[in-house]
């Protein structure tokens, strides 16, 4: 698999349906999908709009900077999706002025909407859906095994929404003597779903911003790390490199 042939088809993909693409490593084993793409002031205008899509598209044809190192800011988000990959890999320098967590990981975004705070309307709930369908017939999204979606009441698994998570992912609820498999505690909560091969490992989760408790993004790291380990002994069982 041409992990880079399938970012370029994904970019062209953006490019063609005026969708936002992400940014971070493509060659990454983890996909963090959040809810939408963050502008401190909504975006309204049509070139304002196209020209922040063009910056994206640029950014992710840059393999240099792509997923460059980012200077530390206040945005709550991407200061979490630092933790939990400092939690997978507790190997990497802890940098007091940076995050690197790009580095590990491609980001992108559920809803297409460059606006201050998340809402979820008949409009938004419109986006998500032509959305999934989008990452559905994605090569590039389908190829990753570990997908976080960091996304909240964004995306729901019940069948009044016709089971978005299955449907666009491939997998199933992880189920515990008959009950859903999850982390549940004052807000902070994840649930977890694997395919039926067992290789793809899709956790749902809250959007990782204003947190009170960290110990759920430890847990789910802990999750991320067993099942990367399970998939590196199948395949040495099978002699895959």
């Amino acid at each position: 698999m041409d992990r880079e042939k399938l970012f370029e088809e994904f970019i062209k993909e953006c490019e063609e349906h005026e969708e936002f693409c992400g940014q971070g490593n493509p060659n990454a084993d983890i996909l963090i999908i959040g809810k939408e793409p963050y502008n401190r002031i909504p975006l309204t205008d049509e070139k304002d709009i196209n020209k922040r899509l063009q910056e994206n598209y640029d950014l992710c044809r840059n393999t240099k900077d792509r997923d460059a190192e980012r200077p530390k800011d206040k945005n709550p988000t991407w200061s979490n999706y630092q933790k939990l990959i400092e939690a997978i890999d507790t190997s990497r320098r802890h940098a007091t002025n940076v995050r690197d967590f790009e580095k590990m990981a491609f980001t992108t975004e559920l809803n297409t909407a460059f606006r201050p705070k998340a809402i979820l309307d008949e409009e938004t709930k419109e986006n998500i859906r032509l959305r999934l369908d989008f990452f559905k017939q994605s090569g590039f999204i389908r190829s990753f095994n570990i997908v976080v979606l960091a996304c909240g009441n964004f995306i729901t698994n019940n069948k009044e929404s016709g089971f978005q998570i299955n449907e666009t992912f491939g997998v199933e609820y992880d189920l515990n003597g008959g009950e859903h498999k999850k982390e549940y505690k004052a807000g902070h909560w994840f649930y977890t779903h694997h395919g039926d091969d067992g290789k793809k490992l899709v956790i749902h989760t809250r959007q990782l911003s204003n947190l009170r408790d960290y110990t759920f993004i430890t847990h789910m790291a802990n999750e991320i790390k067993k099942h990367q380990d399970e998939i590196n002994q199948l395949c040495e069982h099978l002699n895959i490199k």
